[in-house]
């Protein structure tokens, strides 16, 4: 669970391997937090305002995912349909942003 501040920078377009790590690991700290609903994770997030739209979009759609993963499994048509969105999302930030989501299969 994050307890730091979590920064990330979504017009940082030179990122290394260590630096793709960190940003990855963000974003899994921001996932666990909202999966155990309450705490509040301090978050510094930059970029332009569709950047950032398109970040919390596919962070939603990666819990959401998630959450019918684990009530409805991974064939249910209700996580197909979540997982489907979720893709979307993420290919919409990966073109507004030109990052890679760290979660991408």
């Amino acid at each position: 669970m994050a307890t730091d501040k979590i920064i990330i920078d979504l017009n940082n377009k030179m990122l290394n391997e260590a630096m793709y790590t960190q940003f990855a690991l963000n974003v899994r700290n921001l996932l666990w937090d909202m999966h155990f609903a309450g705490f509040d994770t301090p978050l510094s997030l930059k970029g332009t305002q569709e950047q950032i739209n398109t970040f919390f979009k596919a962070l939603k759609g990666e819990k959401r995912y998630m959450d019918s993963y684990l009530k409805h499994g991974l064939n249910d048509s209700r996580t197909i349909s979540d997982r489907h969105q979720l893709m979307n999302s993420v290919e919409g930030f990966e073109r507004e942003t030109g990052l890679r989501w760290p979660f991408k299969n």
